[in-house]
């Protein structure tokens, strides 16, 4: 889930809430943005925002309630367009059709296929 690029929802029991955040941290990482919401829809609705390292801090007294946690998703790995090109150009040699290749590796590293492409057409030796 660690890359997972949606918004993540959790409902979690507020005896269990401490230890979800911690593996969170572990998990997802300290500085992922995320939200527990506890009693919403209700008077004393509440909802904390920060990292994850800051709200597994915040909940180590114990919280009580209906809890929800909300996480960001990822923002995607961070891929330099040489390091895809290099990553399409492996996939060919492993016997890819070129356009899929960059399709995939595009995918995977969040970059637009025509950019990918363009970039990875002087590295096949086609222009």
């Amino acid at each position: 889930m660690a890359d997972e690029p949606r918004t993540m929802v959790f409902f979690e029991a507020p005896h269990r809430l401490a230890d979800f955040l911690s593996d969170a941290v572990a998990t997802l990482g300290a500085d992922r943005r995320a939200a527990v919401c506890r009693e919403l829809t209700k008077t004393y609705e509440e909802v904390v925002r920060g990292s994850l390292a800051e709200l597994a801090a915040w909940a180590a007294d114990g919280v009580r309630g209906e809890i929800a946690v909300v996480i960001e998703g990822s923002s995607g790995r961070s891929v330099a367009l040489p390091e895809a090109v290099a990553a399409v150009i492996a996939k060919v040699a492993a016997g890819a059709r070129f356009s899929e290749a960059v399709a995939d590796v595009a995918i995977e590293v969040g970059l637009p296929r025509k950019t990918l492409y363009a970039a990875a057409l002087p590295a096949r030796g086609e222009r």
